[in-house]
């Protein structure tokens, strides 16, 4: 069996989650130049110069998608990113790009 044949499939609704708003790649390149972020989504927002309700949909769904984690921290709710998981969809989404690269895309 051949190693591409072996590859992950990458679930469309992973990538769905994380490139679906501007405002998700804004808070996966937050949580990237800062990993060691722990804060409020207010917090968050202010950081990305937004309102806390303006982006609490998608802190909540990296969240649902196990990319953030959250944890409560007296009378607060706080995110950090969970390096873990970070690593895993990175390493599938590169299998997934290297083995689709394998592939000839007519133009």
């Amino acid at each position: 069996m051949s190693d591409r044949a072996k590859a992950p499939q990458m679930p469309e609704n992973l990538l769905n989650t994380l490139l679906s708003s501007g405002t998700k790649a804004d808070l996966l390149v937050l949580f990237h130049r800062n990993p060691g972020l722990i804060d409020t989504v207010e917090g968050i927002a202010r950081r990305m110069g937004k309102k806390g309700k303006g982006i609490e949909t998608e802190v909540s769904e990296l969240a649902k998608a196990l990319i953030l984690q959250k944890k409560k921290v007296g009378n607060s709710e706080v995110y950090f990113l969970n390096r873990e998981k970070d690593r895993e969809v990175q390493r599938d989404i590169a299998d997934y790009i290297t083995n689709r690269g394998g592939k000839k895309q007519s133009r």
